[in-house]
């Protein structure tokens, strides 16, 4: 196998040789399956980890580890679930990297995009449905909306979002690699990962790392403040972290193995 290369090596969870074919040719079919499961994921993705954010009533303080344990225990619970239909990518940055990492074919990184952003949308939807109250008149920038502390310059907004989103997609690398051993527990490293960013990052940003995390409450809630943070962050950090895991860290390891 070219240890510069991810091919047939699931992301998240470890299959059968069958499942491990998911991005080889794949029929209507099987993209219909990606699309409705990614969608899904993304929609409870920001159903239950934005309703942690939500107060019992307008002016109510909720604690603030309340958002970092809704977000990191859903991300958990639905890797498990979908992780070997789609590896569950349920973030853009993520599929960037599968594509960049040649893992995804571009037609099928476009079935990825459209149902992360679509099932974000849906399910920042859903909860303004549910919520006991309209949680649209908030007096602040809005509910689950990711905006910048004051006091916080947009570009130093920018590099945190950057750092934290590039050690996501490294810790993605790192459990995709069939030569690091890490593809073990899988829902476990990414719960603690997403919990640790959301209590040190969560306050300065908002802890984003997802461009369609951070779309779906801008739209709903008409709140654009820095809103290019959170494309240019997340995905400049996607691309560094990968180029650099794919390019120095493999090709380094692969030459130590070949001595």
């Amino acid at each position: 196998m070219n240890y510069l290369t991810f091919d047939t090596v699931p992301l998240l969870t470890q299959g059968t040789a069958e499942q491990n074919q998911l991005y080889e040719r794949q029929p209507w079919q099987k993209l219909v399956l990606i699309f409705l499961v990614e969608l899904i994921g993304t929609a409870l993705l920001m159903l239950f980890g934005c309703i942690g954010l939500v107060p019992k009533h307008p002016g109510f303080e909720v604690s603030e580890y309340n958002g970092a344990i809704g977000f990191a225990g859903i991300v958990a619970i639905i890797i498990v679930i979908i992780g070997r239909i789609s590896d569950c990518h349920i973030n853009p940055c993520v599929t960037l990297c599968a594509l960049l990492l040649g893992k995804l074919p571009i037609l099928t990184s476009f079935v990825y995009f459209a149902a992360e952003f679509l099932g974000a949308i849906i399910g920042y939807g859903v909860l303004v449905v549910i919520s006991p109250y309209n949680i649209l008149n908030s007096s602040d920038s809005g509910y689950c909306v990711t905006s910048p502390v004051v006091g916080l310059t947009a570009w130093q907004a920018l590099i945190i979002e950057g750092i934290t989103t590039g050690v996501l997609i490294l810790l993605v690398c790192a459990v995709w690699d069939p030569k690091s051993g890490n593809g073990d527990c899988g829902p476990l490293k990414f719960l603690v990962m997403i919990f640790f960013a959301s209590v040190v990052v969560g306050p300065l940003t908002g802890n984003s790392l997802n461009p369609a995390r951070s779309l779906a409450p801008a739209i709903y809630n008409n709140s654009w403040n820095m809103h290019w943070i959170y494309w240019a962050g997340p995905f400049s950090g996607t691309i560094i972290s990968t180029l650099f895991y794919k390019y120095i860290v493999m090709a380094l390891d692969n030459n130590e193995r070949e001595k």
